[in-house]
């Protein structure tokens, strides 16, 4: 993941800690793109509210 890779919010508990895994019936929601490193972890994201968040790496993935 860089600066500017548009993410998605993972939603699958089991695919957070085992990325390789995927499940067509719970796809990942769009969250927005990242603008920065996080002040303590993570990364922070401009979501399409205009709101930068931070997020842990753990929790996003790369979308395209």
């Amino acid at each position: 993941m860089k600066i500017g890779d548009f993410v998605a919010k993972i939603t699958n508990e089991w695919q957070k800690h085992n990325k390789w895994m995927e499940w067509p019936d719970e796809l990942p929601e769009p969250l927005g793109v990242i603008v920065g490193k996080g002040k303590h972890f993570g990364y922070q994201v401009l979501t399409a509210d205009g709101v930068v968040i931070d997020i842990a790496e753990k929790n996003i993935m790369v979308i395209k």
